[in-house]
């Protein structure tokens, strides 16, 4: 397995539903107890008053913030589901690979993200409208963020021009939610490393 010997370094982006211009302290306090609320009780149980007791504060208070329950929701996971894209700074391209999968690592093992994440997806099944918010502003982002990585990779000769990007996002992600979220198994920098080198294999070996 490759070393890492590099220091990661990364800038954040991302979109969120637009917030008025209230206090930010507030908001700020408001949004913590939504993702206490969700990891506690879930979605279904979460409740405008539920919230406005929990943050000392009103429903009044709420609504001039958030039109509806599921628009409080989806702005506040936005809040921890950040995208990282990392820096082109002259690391090659497994180093970039890394920082990838440590980002999906990071966001995933977050204590409250680990349990409002597999709750928001089931939820996504029953309600369309919660599931279009939830790939509009938490899923897009993330992963168009790793796609920018990927295109500029092939713009530089770094990839396979016949790669399937698609899959390789897929690929970048999904085993690392599997293991953490469905088999409740921890993820290690081994394992990242691991899977590093797997994606790596896929994007760089030539067809003979």
């Amino acid at each position: 397995m490759r070393q890492d010997t590099s220091t990661p370094r990364s800038r954040s982006e991302g979109r969120a539903p637009p917030i008025p211009a209230l206090r930010t302290s507030v908001t700020d306090a408001i949004t913590q107890v939504v993702l206490n609320e969700l990891a506690e009780v879930g979605y279904q149980k979460l409740t405008m008053d539920g919230v406005a007791k929990r943050a000392g504060s009103s429903k009044p208070t709420l609504y001039r913030r958030w039109s509806s329950k599921e628009e409080m929701v989806i702005a506040a996971v936005a809040t921890v589901s950040q995208p990282v894209i990392p820096e082109d700074d002259g690391r090659d391209l497994w180093d970039r690979l890394l920082e990838l999968t440590r980002a999906v690592h990071v966001w995933l093992s977050d204590p409250l993200v680990h349990r409002i994440m597999p709750d928001l997806l089931a939820e996504g099944l029953r309600s369309d409208a919660l599931d279009r918010a939830h790939t509009h502003y938490i899923t897009e982002p993330r992963r168009e963020a790793s796609k920018a990585t990927m295109a500029t990779a092939r713009e530089r000769g770094e990839i396979r021009q016949d790669i399937n990007i698609e899959f390789v996002l897929d690929v970048l992600a999904a085993p690392i939610y599997w293991r953490l979220c469905v088999l409740r198994k921890e993820v290690d920098d081994d394992y990242l490393q691991t899977l590093t080198d797997f994606v790596h294999r896929e994007l760089t070996t030539r067809d003979v």
